[in-house]
């Protein structure tokens, strides 16, 4: 079983920069819905994917996110997105 601890405050930039992603999302879908685009969670999902490519945070040393678990993430926040703005 893994302990965490009081590090729980060590999450906050991950926490942090999933926020910056999602508005990302938000805006990305604005301007295409703006332009006449039919946007879906899986356009964003594209968008959001190519935005968080490089990125790679780390906790102790250790990486948080293979290639599965970003675009994972890149999906929920792309589903977020979409959602909030009344989208599908």
């Amino acid at each position: 079983m893994v302990m965490f601890g009081s590090s729980y405050s060590k999450f906050i930039p991950l926490v942090s920069q999933l926020g910056k992603y999602l508005k990302m999302g938000l805006d990305h879908y604005a301007m295409l819905k703006n332009e006449g685009t039919e946007v879906g969670p899986d356009m964003i999902a594209a968008f959001l994917m190519l935005k968080m490519a490089d990125w790679d945070p780390k906790i102790n040393q250790v990486s948080l996110l293979d290639d599965k678990t970003r675009a994972a993430a890149a999906r929920f926040l792309a589903g977020v997105a979409v959602n909030f703005a009344g989208g599908e």
